[in-house]
């Protein structure tokens, strides 16, 4: 019976550095954009200031965290297991 070898685990990626987390944050914020952007015409409507300023501002709050997060994704780490999946699969 031989030696048994011991596999070596590659080190472990924090999520906030992935490319997921990245991929996630920017679909929540493009989800928020919506919502926002469609509460835009009904505050109009009823001339409601409140829900007009709110809406304003999560329209321009998620927007400029979806584009935040999109210049951010070209940097974020991807696993090396996952990096070679991808690798295997283009072949």
């Amino acid at each position: 019976m031989g030696r048994l070898k011991i596999k070596k685990k590659e080190g472990v990626l924090p999520f906030r550095e992935t490319v997921a987390f990245r991929f996630l944050m920017v679909a929540l914020s493009a989800v928020l954009f919506l919502i926002a952007a469609f509460q835009l015409p009904r505050a109009i409507r009823d001339s409601n200031t409140t829900l007009l300023v709110l809406s304003i501002v999560l329209t321009l709050g998620a927007g400029a965290l979806a584009l935040f997060h999109l210049s951010r994704l070209t940097a974020a780490k991807i696993p090396k297991s996952a990096r070679d999946r991808m690798k295997r699969a283009r072949r």
